[in-house]
Formats: C-alpha cells, structure tokens, sequence
C-alpha cells in the first residue's frame, strides 16, 4: 500500500474518532449549557478563526512552495523562523489590544462579557503556535502526529466537560479554561516529538521574512476570505437577529466545519506534500495524479456526507430531544453541501498555488468576501436565519467556479485528465439516483419517517454498490 494512502486511512480513522468525541462534547454543550452562552462560544470561535489567520503563517504560506520535499534541516529552520515571528506579532497584539482596548470593544460590540476576553487571548497564543507544529509535520509527511494530538485533545476536552457537568460547573467561562488545557496538551505533545536539541540550533531563514513579507502580505485577502465565508453569516446573525439564532446556526455550522475538517482538509493536506514534491521534479504526470487523488477522494466523502447528512438529521436530532435546536435540521439541509463546494475549491486553490497563479486569486478573494458579506447583509434581514446559509453556499459555488475555471484554463492535462475521471456513466447514474432519491424525500417530507429514513438508506447504498462493482468489473475486462 503506497505511502499516501496510508496517511489518508490513518488521518481518517482518527478524524471519524475526532467526530465522535467532537460530537459528544457539542452534544453536552448544546444540552447542558445555557443557549445564549453557546451562542457566545460561536462568536468567540470566530474571533480565535480571524486573529489566528491575520497572526499565523497563512501570511507566509506562498513562500513554503518549495519547503515540502525540502532537507529536514531546511523544515526546523523554517519551522523555528515563523515561530519567532508568530511569537513577535502575537505579544505586539497584546500590547496593543491592552493600551486602546481592542479586546473590550469588540466583545461590548457583540455584547459578550468582556470579563472572559483575556481567555480568548491565551486561546489565541496556544491556537497560532500549535498551528505551525501541524504544518511542519504535515510537510515532514509525519501528519500522524497531529493525528495523535487532536485526539487525545477531544477525548481530554470530553472528559474534562463530562466532569464539570457532573459537578454542575459547566459554565462558558470553565469551559474555556478546559479548552486551554487542551491546547496545552496538544503543545505539550508537539514540544515532545520535535527534536528539540535541532530546532534550537537551525538558523533563521531570513528568506522567509524577506520574500515572505513581499509576496505573502498582499495575499492576505486570500485568507481572510475563508474566515469571512465561515463566520460573516454568524457575525451577522448575532448583529440583526439574536443570539439564540447564532447558537442554532451555529450548532448546524460546527456539524459542518468537523466534516469540512475531515474530509476537505485532512484528504488535501495529506496529498499535497506529494503533488509538491512531484511539481519540484517537473513530474506534471504525478503531480495530476495527486490533484485528481485529492479531487476524487474528496468529493465522494463530501456527497456521501451529504446524502447522510440532508436525510438522517431530523430524525438523528430528534432523539437527543434539544427543544432550543429545533431548526437545525433546516439549516442543515443547505449547509451540508458546503463541504463539497469546499473540497473543489481548495484543491484549485493549492493547484494555483503550486502554478504561481497567485495574484488573480486576490481579486477572485476581494470579490467573493464583498458578494458574500452584500448577500449576507441583504437575504438575513429578508429570509432570516437561512438566508444566511443560501448567501454563504451562493459564495461558495461562486468561489468553486472561478478557481476552477482559472485552474484547469492554465493546466490542459489535468482538464483531460479530470474530464475523463468525472464524465462516465457511473457517476452520472450514480449522482441522478441520488437527486432524484433526495428530491422524492423531501418533496413528501419522508425524512420525519424513521423507517422510510432507514429503507432509503439502504436502497440507495445497495444500488451505488451495484454501480460501484459493475465499474470495477469493466475495468478489469478492459
């Protein structure tokens, strides 16, 4: 079995865990904790998204094209580098968010008890540093590691919030503080298996902050984008509606973002190191059959993910009986497509990367977040809550096209090759069955019948397996 598919089982066994645990730690958030406080925790989410992109190495991202595949050597001096760097922006922030308030004016802004901002701040710190050791051993092909250090954070985050709710201490401001141990965690377990004696004695790659800084910071509205795609809908929501909205919302949008995590992210990170090395080599052929790995992989988690998602939900929380939670099921049946919209996006996204097709992928930023936040602004205010989600999923298809488009104008190959992988008669059956099959559920609103759910479910999968072993047995004849 190649290496990379090693990777991609072992980060997808482990984020299924992390589901797990992530699930039951957001049951006993949404349950036990009071709505208006998990709407806080939302916001609070969003403030940690921004200030840990504006702070993290995204700004320095476009200058590590050539890190993967790179002398270990070359990995701890990049990795000891941004560090430094990250550390130096990080207390300058403090410094600053001290002497003109910034911390404070922003949560009396969404009306949040700014007594809890200095925790969110130590969030921060913990959030940007474990970041980069993530990065550094995802490009030493090592993603194992992180693996490891995500799931003892879920099964230690659970544990700690089981143990407050027996004690009736489950608050947000405790909660927080158990979110903070878990990071410390995660740290401490990073700070373990890098080796420390290298770290410290690797030099500075001054290149990083010479051409980092010139190439990456005008493409800072590349990153902001993908916060403004996440969290402008909830900003928004806390601003016109209220903040039991923002919770409901933002229950439904975790869902989300643990499946984004798991299949867009995880398949992605994992692949790319490879399809960097091969670009590195001049090997067009591998590097495409990389990109199509992570396109293929990718979309078929996201549609099944869909399929369960958009069918299952209202039955699934039905049982967990989270009378403040009502429309999350609503809300649902349009957010669970993000995922897929996500996946194509981000694999065009590293592709343009990996081309230095840089500089259109700012305007491609600057007119997605200005569409995303005029939608969101307008359809909130018209429709409510779910007009939030239409805006963000128009935003995303929007999004997909035109990195798409850009993506396959400049690469001829991969346009042949991905053509060929997605137009066949497998896959359009396949995706018809699953339309119609959808359509019929909602349309007779069978999805509030468990028993229709269940037969459903086990048609439509019996009937993919047929497609799936009749295209496996041509393959083998040709």
């Amino acid at each position: 079995m190649p290496n990379y598919l090693k990777q991609i089982l072992h980060t997808q066994l482990f984020s299924v865990l992390n589901i797990i645990f992530g699930f039951a730690t957001l049951f006993i958030l949404i349950k036990y904790m009071p709505v208006i406080a998990y709407g806080e925790y939302v916001l609070i989410q969003g403030f940690i998204a921004f200030g840990g992109l504006v702070l993290s190495q995204n700004i320095y991202a476009y200058s590590r094209l050539h890190i993967p595949g790179a002398e270990v050597h070359t990995q701890y001096g990049y990795l000891k580098t941004v560090i430094t760097i990250i550390f130096a922006g990080y207390f300058s922030l403090l410094i600053i968010s001290k002497i003109f308030h910034l911390d404070q004016t922003i949560f009396n802004f969404f009306e949040i008890d700014n007594s809890i901002s200095y925790l969110v701040l130590i969030m921060l710190g913990f959030e940007l540093v474990n970041l980069e050791f993530m990065r550094f051993f995802i490009a030493l092909k090592k993603i194992y590691l992180k693996n490891y250090a995500q799931f003892f954070q879920k099964a230690f985050i659970l544990a700690g919030a089981s143990i407050l709710l027996t004690l009736n201490l489950l608050t947000l401001e405790n909660f927080l503080y158990l979110f903070i141990a878990g990071q410390l965690l995660v740290f401490g377990s990073f700070v373990n298996a890098v080796d420390r004696k290298r770290l410290l004695q690797s030099p500075f790659l001054s290149d990083v902050i010479r051409k980092g800084y010139l190439v990456a910071i005008p493409l800072l509205p590349i990153g902001l984008m993908s916060i403004a795609l996440n969290y402008t809908d909830t900003l928004m929501i806390a601003k016109f509606i209220d903040k039991i909205q923002v919770a409901q919302y933002g229950f439904a949008s975790q869902i989300i973002v643990i499946a984004m995590m798991m299949i867009g992210s995880s398949i992605v990170l994992t692949l790319f190191p490879y399809a960097t090395e091969a670009h590195n080599k001049n090997d067009i052929e591998l590097r495409t059959e990389f990109f199509l790995k992570m396109f293929k992989f990718g979309s078929l988690l996201a549609l099944i993910f869909y399929f369960l998602m958009t069918i299952n939900a209202h039955w699934m929380l039905s049982l967990v009986d989270l009378e403040n939670y009502s429309d999350v099921p609503y809300y649902l049946s349009v957010l669970a497509i993000f995922p897929f919209f996500q996946l194509l996006y981000s694999v065009s996204s590293h592709h343009l990367q990996l081309i230095n097709f840089l500089k259109v992928q700012v305007y491609y930023a600057l007119f997605v977040m200005l569409e995303n936040l005029i939608l969101n602004y307008f359809f909130i205010q018209t429709y409510g809550v779910i007009g939030a989600a239409y805006a963000s999923l128009i935003s995303y298809i929007t999004l997909f096209i035109l990195y798409a488009v850009t993506s396959l104008r400049y690469d001829n190959y991969l346009y042949r090759q991905l053509v060929t992988l997605v137009i066949n008669k497998t896959n359009m059956v396949s995706l018809l069955l699953i339309s119609i099959s959808l359509f019929i559920i909602h349309y007779f609103k069978m999805y509030e019948n468990t028993s229709s759910v269940l037969l459903w479910n086990i048609a439509i999968i019996m009937t993919l397996y047929i497609l799936w072993i009749n295209h496996k047995n041509k393959k083998e004849v040709k």
